[in-house]
């Protein structure tokens, strides 16, 4: 499924950069990957979400639920370790080829995929934030569950960009990340940002090549360790 739905997007993106986005239609598309039209809209509502690589299943929608739920069990993962299985969750099914110089060339051709795109990245933050706020039990108004998604947002997606950048040259250096380096990156990232959220905190383990890269920390002998960030705001009204 994952390489289907990467020749989906990589095909519509050339298309795209070829001839426009009127100049091609998804017949043509699935012709060009193998497929059926049938099977297209089983990876992609549209042939612009093709190019933009949105998936037919949200994936928000597809597990909000069960994020919101565990909110509710005290013996669950808090609120960070939980928006960070999230994203991990998310990110499987949003995987796709990241070939920047090809999409750069599709929105200059067509820069209503740009608005497009921005408008989907807010709708994923603002997605994101109404989950945290029901998770938690945020009251209207309270600007934690913004902030929050924001956070991770922007973390995630250094977190990919970061990993991409490391990727040696390949057959296909633009492919994403396999799941798990993603999902052990963004731990190790949320990590740093809490030192800088948390200078109490301690700083964490990191191999010694990366040691130099690391933060000193502020804490002082004796000082107790700062609250999980995540905690100021379980169960807040």
């Amino acid at each position: 499924m994952r390489r289907t739905r990467r020749a989906l997007i990589t095909g519509a993106r050339r298309l795209t950069a070829a001839h426009g986005l009127g100049g091609f239609t998804v017949e043509q598309l699935c012709a060009e990957v193998g497929i059926s039209r049938r099977t297209f809209f089983n990876y992609f509502a549209s042939k612009d979400d093709a190019v933009l690589g949105t998936p037919a299943r949200d994936p928000l929608e597809a597990f909000g639920e069960q994020f919101v739920a565990g909110g509710r069990d005290p013996r669950g993962p808090g609120l960070l370790e939980a928006l960070q299985e999230l994203v991990v969750r998310s990110f499987a099914l949003l995987e796709g080829p990241h070939d920047r110089a090809l999409m750069l060339e599709v929105l200059r051709r067509e820069p209503v995929l740009l608005q497009r795109l921005t408008e989907s990245m807010d709708r994923h933050v603002a997605q994101l934030a109404a989950l945290i706020a029901r998770r938690q039990g945020c009251a209207a108004g309270d600007p934690f569950p913004g902030v929050a998604a924001a956070a991770v947002s922007h973390l995630a997606g250094h977190t990919v960009h970061e990993l991409l950048e490391e990727r040696p040259a390949g057959p296909d250096p633009e492919e994403s990340p396999p799941l798990a380096e993603f999902a052990d990156r963004l731990a190790r990232n949320v990590r740093l940002a809490g030192v800088l959220f948390c200078p109490r905190a301690a700083v964490p383990a990191a191999a010694p090549e990366d040691s130099a890269a690391l933060p000193p920390t502020t804490s002082s002998p004796g000082t107790a360790p700062a609250a999980d960030p995540s905690s100021a705001t379980e169960g807040s009204p």
